[in-house]
């Protein structure tokens, strides 16, 4: 299958301004800014945040191992039929039966992935209606001669491998560190979501020209829709610094987007279409008139790993629970929305697995359960699937058997 017209066309204008290699492009524009607003960014205190409780061990659940001996897990699908799809950075796309049992040949592993830094084999989804046409999506960074480029590529599910693999979107912006990499379909719309971290670039987060620092939506295969909020740009909202986790809320349909903060001010938005989220010139709840506040931020620093909604029956004192898993601050935080006016408004906050004293260590926390946690989401049966990302650029304090995936389900 070719890649579409307008797909072509987005390549062939990003090629223009050098694709992934063109710093020049960004650094222009980021000057130009500054020179405009004195290059000064508007600072403010955190949105209200209801306070946090910590529980090393979470009652009343349990956690077991469902696979280890794995590296650097990043995201998980679960297919119509309950096997597990998952990605690991340096490379592959690995599949696992219900019962946990690992097939040993990738699923999928594309070839000259570029597994450094940031960079490497990243987030996964499936298409809408999967059992009609069995496509999984997979984002990437590829190591090219003029440098490492993000893509999409998308696979026919086959069974033990993923078969007539079809290029979606190429020559996106990738560099070691900030590539984003979390992809996800809109529940109502259809359309699919790509998260572009700045990668290093700051001031080209601000350029709705320029695809980094931004969430990009483009239809399943990979053209600009005619209702995106700019025209010929697969630009959907922009001013983030490096998201890692979506979810769409189960009843409103609202996106929630993690990002990445400087130094901390980790960051938890509401992402809605032609919005600027401030990044790098606004850093808190500054109410300013044309960037939007974040709805939670933490500092110390709680790292966005992924996100995902409790929609399972097997937890119902979870239901509707936004749960986000962290790397540094080494816990899955569970926050809860019982405002029956404002159902967005975060009113609890609890963080599992971790002391509420992170240590001196730079990325991980040492009196924490699990460690690094990245990947996260309701299995078919209700629980809880975690994956640890501890064999990291030797970032995480390595136990026996990691990394690993690990099931939390209710105590017995």
């Amino acid at each position: 299958m070719s890649i579409s017209p307008s797909a072509r066309t987005l390549r062939k204008k990003w090629s223009l301004f050098g694709g992934a290699s063109a710093p020049w492009f960004a650094a222009a524009l980021a000057v130009a800014w500054c020179g405009a607003a004195g290059c000064q960014a508007v600072e403010a205190d955190p949105p209200p945040m209801p306070e946090e409780t910590y529980y090393l061990e979470p009652p009343g659940y349990s956690v077991e191992d469902y696979i280890t001996d794995l590296e650097v897990v990043w995201d998980f699908a679960f297919l119509p039929d309950d096997r597990l799809l998952f990605t690991e950075r340096p490379g592959r796309i690995r599949v696992a039966s219900p019962d946990g049992e690992l097939q040993p040949e990738p699923w999928a592993s594309p070839e000259n992935v570029y597994h450094s830094g940031g960079g490497g084999m990243m987030g996964l989804a499936l298409y809408p209606d999967f059992e009609a046409e069995p496509w999984v999506y997979a984002m990437y960074t590829l190591d090219t001669e003029d440098g490492p480029e993000n893509r999409v590529d998308r696979y026919r599910d086959g069974g033990a491998q993923g078969t007539d693999k079809e290029v979606i979107l190429d020559h996106l912006p990738a560099a070691n560190t900030h590539n984003g990499g979390r992809i996800a379909f809109g529940p109502e719309d259809g359309m699919l979501y790509v998260t572009i971290g700045d990668t290093g670039q700051a001031g080209a987060a601000q350029d709705i020209h320029n695809l980094r620092g931004s969430i990009l939506r483009v239809t399943p295969e990979g053209a600009i829709p005619e209702d995106n909020p700019w025209p010929d740009t697969p630009v959907w909202a922009t001013g983030l610094r490096n998201v890692h986790g979506l979810a769409f809320h189960p009843d409103t349909g609202a996106l929630f987007a993690a990002d990445h903060g400087p130094t901390g001010r980790d960051q938890m938005h509401i992402v809605e279409g032609g919005k600027n989220y401030g990044w790098p010139h606004v850093f808190g709840a500054a109410g300013h008139e044309d960037y939007e506040d974040p709805i939670l931020e933490w500092t110390p620093a709680a790292p966005p790993g992924a996100l995902a909604f409790y929609d399972g029956d097997l937890m119902p004192e979870l239901q509707g629970d936004l749960l986000f898993t962290t790397l540094r601050s080494s816990a899955l935080i569970r926050i809860q929305f019982d405002d029956a006016d404002d159902p967005h408004r975060p009113t609890a906050i609890e963080r599992w697995f971790a002391e509420e004293d992170l240590g001196d260590a730079p990325y991980g926390s040492p009196d924490s359960a699990h460690g690094r946690l990245r990947a996260i989401a309701v299995g078919p049966d209700g629980a809880l699937y975690m994956g640890t990302s501890n064999i990291d650029r030797n970032r995480g304090h390595i136990q026996d058997g990691d990394d690993r995936i690990v099931r939390i389900a209710p105590a017995e």
